[in-house]
């Protein structure tokens, strides 16, 4: 039998294990990257359940069954359904009727291509992983898991200028399909690098101004960490403007913007202020220098042109025929082409590029039903991240924020790309829920503790009936 504190020393690497690799080799679709990462976060489940059962410390919070929603859909497309529901969608007696004419009989499953299906399954397992066991971590870990986050999102800034440094391609493209002539970082597409460096600038800006604020209680110097908290932010908005990518600027903007009233909620001082100041003018600066002029051409074009608004079109167009039950996760392809086959010229489109549009294609009103639940978690941490209480330390409110900030820009970009379509935004993903999400598990044990003794206070009957 594994030793408690060997199976948490285990746990934890092979958390950190799994965020690492999927940043740096998850951010394509398809490889031996992301099938080592989807193998990882099976080891990682196994071994999170298996502390949730023999540790009492280690007991997952009732948000963990959250995890079950997003699986819950490719399982119940793979599920067999009697022949009459099968044909309620206005496709299928068509579709039969191919079938029989060429000597095939089909299978009355919910998806109408179950191998794609069952590869959505595993591309899910590294957001599940990470979402149970980073609720799993202490205050301490969830902090180490999220400066690997921002280690890897500098290095991605410093790869993507060397990217540029090269003349576009070459060795330090690490994708055969790609984005040549702008910076990728370890991503196959500009965009979905300049979601990432969106998504960690509240990260920086937080707690950044955490430390700060933590260093004036003690009488400690802040002047390092003030120039290191402009340097930091300036480097993420120079590594966003490098992608050439519209939304991905507008998303640090955002990011920024967002992140002021969670800096100021840190009892700021005329430092902190001075630092947002600072790192805003620095970053629109270098941005402006070096790469700011491309994105603005980009934006006087016509944003129709680029077709993304005739792709959404078509995807909703193509799923009336196929509700309620959608293709199956993996469909869209198939589908689309039959539906538009020139939908933007020649071009092979593999995604819509808007994933409420492409989920509602593939998965129906089962992924509508499933995803409900998600949204109102979602919209719930948010008021739990805002709200004024004492539940948490600081610096636990601070990080809850800045996830919640980073899970929102994620969720925005979803509506006009898919990056949730890459392992690296998917375990992302599942660690910023987390954070955003719960307290720290020894906070939460604490809590119940203290309501069972108050409620064990109260029944107590009155020694006195007078």
């Amino acid at each position: 039998m594994v030793p408690p504190t060997a199976l948490a020393r285990l746990h934890f690497a092979i958390a950190a294990a799994l965020l690492v690799s999927a940043l740096l080799l998850g951010g394509g679709q398809g490889g031996l990257g992301d099938t080592a990462c989807q193998l990882l976060a099976l080891l990682l489940i196994a071994v999170t359940l298996l502390r949730a059962q023999r540790e009492e410390d280690a007991r997952l919070p009732a948000v963990a069954w959250l995890a079950a929603l997003p699986i819950a859909l490719p399982i119940i497309q793979l599920l067999p359904l009697p022949e009459a529901m099968w044909l309620a969608a206005a496709a299928r007696p068509e579709l039969a009727d191919h079938l029989q004419a060429a000597g095939a009989t089909p299978f009355h499953r919910v998806s109408l291509v179950p191998l794609f299906t069952e590869r959505a399954l595993a591309w899910l397992l590294p957001a599940v992983a990470m979402f149970l066991a980073t609720l799993q971590c202490d205050a301490r870990q969830r902090q180490t898991l999220a400066a690997l986050v921002l280690a890897v999102a500098f290095g991605a800034v410093v790869l993507g200028l060397a990217q540029l440094a090269g003349g576009g391609g070459g060795a330090l493209y690490f994708y055969a399909v790609t984005n040549v002539n702008n910076a990728v970082g370890f991503f196959a597409n500009s965009n979905h690098h300049a979601s990432f460096l969106a998504a960690v600038m509240p990260l920086v800006l937080i707690a950044i101004a955490g430390v700060m604020n933590q260093r004036r209680e003690t009488g400690q110097s802040r002047a390092l960490w003030l120039v290191a908290g402009i340097g930091l932010a300036a480097l993420l908005f120079l590594g966003i403007a490098l992608t050439k990518s519209r939304a991905g600027l507008g998303l640090g903007m955002l990011a920024m913007l967002l992140s002021v009233p969670a800096v100021m909620a840190l009892r700021p001082r005329r430092g902190t202020r001075r630092m947002l100041a600072l790192a805003i003018a620095a970053g629109l600066t270098l941005s402006v220098q070096f790469a700011l002029f491309g994105v603005l051409h980009r934006f006087g074009q016509d944003p129709l042109e680029d077709g993304r608004m005739h792709l959404t079109r078509t995807t909703l167009a193509a799923a009336q025929p196929h509700a309620p039950w959608g293709t199956g996760l993996g469909g869209f392809r198939r589908v689309f082409e039959a539906a538009d086959v020139n939908a933007v010229g020649n071009e092979y489109i593999n995604h819509a590029h808007n994933d409420a549009a492409e989920l509602w294609l593939e998965g129906g009103w089962p992924a509508a039903l499933l995803g409900a639940p998600l949204l109102l978690a979602f919209a719930a941490a948010g008021w739990r991240a805002w709200r004024p209480t004492d539940e948490a330390t600081p610096a636990d409110i601070a990080l809850r924020r800045a996830a919640w900030i980073a899970l929102l820009l994620v969720l925005l970009h979803s509506l006009v790309d898919y990056p949730l379509r890459t392992t690296a935004h998917l375990a992302l993903f599942g660690m910023l829920a987390a954070l955003a999400g719960s307290l720290p598990p020894a906070r939460a044990r604490a809590r119940a503790r203290s309501a069972h003794h108050r409620s064990e206070h109260t029944s107590l009957p009155n020694p006195d009936p007078a």
